[in-house]
């Protein structure tokens, strides 16, 4: 079963920043494809797909440890591009002076890819051990 979380996707627009929500965007949908070609390629017996921005939920049929490798494939895919757009991806102030809703990143695309990259895994771990 799939299903879309409007407002996840709204709460993930504010915790990225609304200044740069068109990246906010593109980001979640860069996770939604690689996630999506990921569960296809490793046929896993999903249950639920929860696609919801920074607050994607993956249930499988198995284990959590598994859920949770099925749920990284887009925090990954992300912090790649993050990576490809610009070498460090939160420029010269670094991440703790740039993670914050309302700082203005050096590089909006890269930095706007992994923060989603590293809230997502973040909220990913933690489901997946609660």
């Amino acid at each position: 079963m799939l299903r879309l979380d409007i407002l996840g996707l709204l709460l993930s627009l504010f915790f990225l920043g609304p200044r740069y929500w068109r990246w906010s965007l593109a980001a979640a949908g860069v996770a939604l494809a690689a996630t999506l070609l990921a569960l296809v390629v490793w046929k896993a017996d999903l249950v639920a797909y929860t696609m919801g921005g920074l607050f994607t939920q993956v249930e499988l049929g198995g284990s959590r440890f598994y859920a949770l490798l099925a749920g990284l494939p887009g925090p990954f895919t992300c912090y790649a591009a993050a990576k490809l757009m610009a070498g460090r991806p939160m420029g010269q102030a670094g991440w703790l002076r740039q993670i914050l809703p309302w700082s203005e990143l050096e590089n909006p695309a890269a930095g706007t890819f992994a923060k989603y990259a590293l809230l997502s895994a973040l909220f990913a771990l933690i489901k997946s051990f609660s």
